[in-house]
C-alpha cells in the first residue's frame, strides 16, 4: 500500500514535472518569439528614427527650395518690369525715329521742291533776260525800219 500510494505520488509528482517542463519550453518558444519580435520592432522603430529624420531633412530642403522658388520668382518679375520699360523705351525710340524719318523724307521733298523752283527761277530768269533781249531787238528792227 505504501509502494502503491509512492508509485501514484511519483506517477503525479512525474506528470506535474512533465507539465512544468512542457510549460518550461512553452515559455522558452514564447519568450524566443517575444525577443524575435522586440527585435522586429526595434528595427521597425530604427526605420521609423530614420524614416522621421528623413522626413525632417526633406521637409527642410522643401523650405529651402520653396524660399529660393520664391526668390527666383521675385527676381522673374524684377526682370519682366524692366524688359517692359526696355520696351517701352524702345517704342518710344522707334516712334521718335519714326517721326524723325518723316521729318527728313519731308526736308528731302522740300529740298527737292527748292531745287526744282531754283531751277524754274533761273530757267525763268533766263528767258526773261532772252524775252528783253529779244525786245529790244524787235524795237532796234522797228526803229530801223521806221
Amino acid at each position: 500500500m505504501l509502494y502503491k500510494k509512492g508509485s501514484e505520488e511519483l506517477e503525479r509528482k512525474e506528470e506535474e514535472y512533465r507539465k512544468d517542463v512542457e510549460m518550461n519550453q512553452q515559455l522558452k518558444r514564447t519568450l524566443k518569439i517575444r525577443a524575435m519580435e522586440l527585435g522586429t520592432v526595434r528595427k521597425n522603430l530604427d526605420q521609423i528614427s530614420l524614416s522621421h529624420k528623413k522626413e525632417k531633412d526633406l521637409l527642410h530642403e522643401n523650405s529651402m527650395l520653396q524660399e529660393e522658388i520664391a526668390m527666383l520668382r521675385l527676381e522673374l518679375d524684377t526682370v519682366k518690369h524692366q524688359n517692359q520699360l526696355k520696351e517701352k523705351k524702345y517704342f518710344e525710340d522707334i516712334e521718335s525715329v519714326k517721326e524723325e524719318h518723316d521729318n527728313l523724307l519731308k526736308a528731302i521733298k522740300l529740298n527737292e521742291e527748292a531745287r526744282t523752283v531754283f531751277q524754274y527761277n533761273g530757267q525763268l530768269s533766263i528767258l526773261t533776260t532772252e524775252n528783253k533781249m529779244l525786245s529790244s531787238e524787235l524795237k532796234n528792227v522797228k526803229h530801223n525800219k521806221e
